[in-house]
This record gives C-alpha cells, structure tokens and sequence, in this order.
C-alpha cells in the first residue's frame, strides 16, 4: 500500500512539475508588461488631470501658491510620452499663471518655455511669456512673443493690439537710445576735432530716403 501511494503522490504532482519546466513565452511577457505599463499611464493621465482641476479651483480663488502646488503635482504625475506633450505644456503653462500673481517673473517665463518647447503652437504660453517680460520691462523680448503669437494665428485681438503697444514704445525707446548715443560721440569727436579747429557742426549727415542710410557732408567752415 505504501508503494501505491507514494506512487499516487508522485503521480499527482507530476502536472505542477511539468508545468514548472515550461517556459513563458516571450511575446506574452511583453504583451502583458506594455499593458501593464498602458494601464499605468492612464491612470497617471487621470490623477494629473484630477490635480489640474483641483489647482484651477484653488486659482479661480486666487490661492496661487495651493494651486501652484497642483500643477506641478500634475506635471509630476502625467506621463513624459511624446503623446501626452501637451497635458504637460498645458499643466506647465497653469504653473506659469500661478509664477506670474505670485510675481515671480523669472520663473514664469522659464515655465512658459517648457510649455512652448512641448507645443511650439501654445498661443497662450507666448502670450503669458510676453506678459512677463513687459513686467521686467523687457518690451523686445515681449514684443518678439507677441509677433510669434501672430503668426501663429492673426486673428487674436489681444496681441494686435499689444504688438502696435509694444512696437509703438520699443520704436521710441530706439530713437530716444539712437538720439543719446549720437550726443555721446558728438561730445567725443568735439573733444577731439576741437585740437584741429574743428567740431562735429562740420560734419553733417544726411540720410538717403531711398536706403535709409546715411551720408556724411563736410563742411570747411572752422570753429572761431
């Protein structure tokens, strides 16, 4: 009886055993791991998204800093695949919004860029990037991010009207610099031409309407 058994038990295993030796078959591993992986992701996608919406409540409450810590937890959480590029440009451009109250310029273009770099077409990020750099005050910076934002699309309103704002000041800006400059080295060449008997009323430039460059006339006139 003892024989039959152990060869009961033995015979009863013997499946468990069979079964052991085999081997996975590769491409069902590797199935089952992308799906895995797959699953993962969405339910990433899905937590970065409630996170977003939590941080857009905390901003519609101007609570910038709770909804910054939103943001970036769903910028944490939402996978770097080329296809969810632009949950991420969104979620980094949100982050800039909160940068912007919170008067963290710096920091809001540094978001805006990320978010610009993941969608290159991400109006919103040129526009908010362009309204951080007017409030360090640099109006070219700004006004280079509002030009894209009209290539991209002429027909947003906002940037028509900041481009002829911008355009408007920077232009003046340049003029008032080119004016300053031009009296610096006036006082220069005074300092210099005055040892000959000479100043720069002798020299007169005289622009060409045609190419917009300019001429230089002497005159022999001497200083008294």
């Amino acid at each position: 009886m003892a024989d039959r058994f152990e060869i009961l038990e033995e015979t009863s295993h013997a499946p468990e055993r069979q079964g052991a030796k085999e081997e996975a078959d590769p491409a069902l591993e590797k199935a089952m791991d992308a799906l895995t992986v797959e699953d993962a992701d969405v339910k990433d996608v899905k937590r970065a998204s409630d996170a977003k919406e939590e941080g857009n409540g905390y901003f519609k409450e101007g609570r910038y800093l709770d909804a910054l810590d939103c943001y970036s937890k769903a910028l944490h959480l939402c996978p770097i695949d080329t296809e969810y590029a632009y949950n991420r440009a969104v979620y980094s451009n949100n982050r800039a919004a909160c940068l912007f109250h919170l008067g963290r310029q710096e920091e809001c273009i540094d978001d805006c860029s990320v978010a610009i770099e993941l969608s290159p077409k991400y109006v919103k990020a040129y526009l908010r990037r362009a309204q951080a750099y007017e409030k360090l005050d640099k109006l070219e910076e700004a006004l280079k991010d509002v030009k894209s934002v009209l290539e991209i699309d002429p027909t947003i309103q906002s940037a028509v009207e900041s481009e002829k704002r911008l355009s408007a000041i920077v232009t003046e800006r340049q003029e008032k610099m080119k004016a300053e400059m031009l009296e610096k080295l006036k006082g220069f060449g005074n300092t210099i031409l005055g040892k000959f008997g000479l100043s720069t009323d002798n020299f007169q430039m005289v622009q060409d309407p045609a190419t917009g460059s300019y001429n230089i006339n002497f005159s022999q006139t001497k200083k008294p």
